[in-house]
């Protein structure tokens, strides 16, 4: 068995509304996700903004409880477990978070942060506390000395590193990490990323890696999975997913990557139309109203993942059956 597993996973939030709040409606966050991470490898999932991707990212981690479905980790599956019996699990599985300041406490210190979960899940001896503390500020290339600085005392990637070095504290198996780079400047992005690279490999970390850029996701991940609207449209290895992606989607995302060539005369591409409601998603494939190979049959049926070579599949009729064809 794969060692972190959702199947048919569904996440939706109740609307509530008029004088004795009732439930009047439901945001279709996460719908009938499957997916699987192997040890040792690093999952990416990609879509735009609102796809469902870190709902999906909290609720196999159990920070949010799943509507339907079931998520297995190593073995034993945490969807069904109670609060005490996941408690566990919750050292092995860490969350960081996309927002590194809103993700810390402002009147707790770098120490005190880290010392509360270092005491909560009993890591090291009392007598050990201080050293351990450094020692994670160190493995986050961060100084020692910084152990009694507040939030707002740190940079925006000096809090991301604090934010890791959290996640570490536990000695952690498997880490989400939601686009953990994405409210940092540019040149402090590829030190975040390399960062989390060195401790990869260095902790032999499982890694779910949620991002909208996908060349953040080529350079880091073993394999993608392409969310929309809360639906996969497309697993993808990512040794050339300049060659192997399918999905017009998948398409239109790479061509809304900025270019690595300043020099290089490319026309704008803008993917047009709107994403529709998760509150009222249309029938059909949920990419629809945006696609340029859509069919009648498209609004009307969901496509199914298809599988069109290893580890690749697709949610796309017309282009399942033009490859087919020749």
């Amino acid at each position: 068995m794969s060692f972190v597993k959702a199947e048919d996973l569904v996440k939706h939030f109740p609307i509530r509304g008029g004088v004795f709040s009732r439930i009047v409606g439901a945001v279709h966050a996460v719908n009938g996700v499957s997916l699987q991470i192997e040890k040792g490898e690093t999952l990416g999932v990609i879509g735009e903004s609102g796809c469902g991707k870190s709902t999906l990212g909290k609720t196999i981690i159990r920070l949010l409880q799943p509507t339907a479905g079931s998520v297995w980790f190593d073995g034993t599956m945490t969807s069904a477990l109670s609060h005490n019996d996941l408690m566990p699990f919750r050292r092995r599985m860490q969350f960081i978070f996309q927002d590194p300041y809103s993700s810390l406490n402002p009147r707790m210190t770098a120490s005190q942060m880290l010392t509360e979960v270092i005491r909560f899940h009993d890591i090291v001896p009392v007598g050990e506390r201080k050293k351990y503390v450094d020692e994670l500020l160190e493995t986050v290339q961060l100084r020692p000395e910084y152990r009694n600085r507040y939030p707002h005392e740190f940079s925006g990637g000096q809090r991301q590193r604090l934010n890791i070095a959290r996640a570490l504290a536990v000695k952690p198996e498997f880490i989400i990490a939601d686009e953990p780079v994405s409210a940092l400047d540019v040149s402090v992005q590829a030190q975040i990323l390399n960062l989390l690279m060195d401790l990869r490999e260095q902790f032999g970390l499982t890694m779910m890696f949620i991002s909208h850029d996908l060349k953040v996701v080529e350079h880091f991940c073993d394999r993608m999975i392409v969310m929309y609207l809360g639906s996969v449209m497309e697993r993808v290895s990512c040794d050339n997913i300049y060659e192997d992606v399918r999905h017009p989607y998948t398409k239109a995302l790479l061509r809304s990557n900025p270019i690595n060539d300043p020099d290089e005369q490319t026309e704008l591409f803008i993917l047009e139309g709107e994403v529709p409601s998760p509150r009222d998603p249309p029938p059909g494939c949920p990419f629809a109203s945006r696609c340029e190979l859509v069919e009648d049959a498209c609004r009307s049926t969901q496509p199914e993942l298809v599988t069109l070579g290893e580890g690749q599949q697709i949610a796309c009729d017309p282009v399942v059956r033009k490859l087919r064809e020749g």
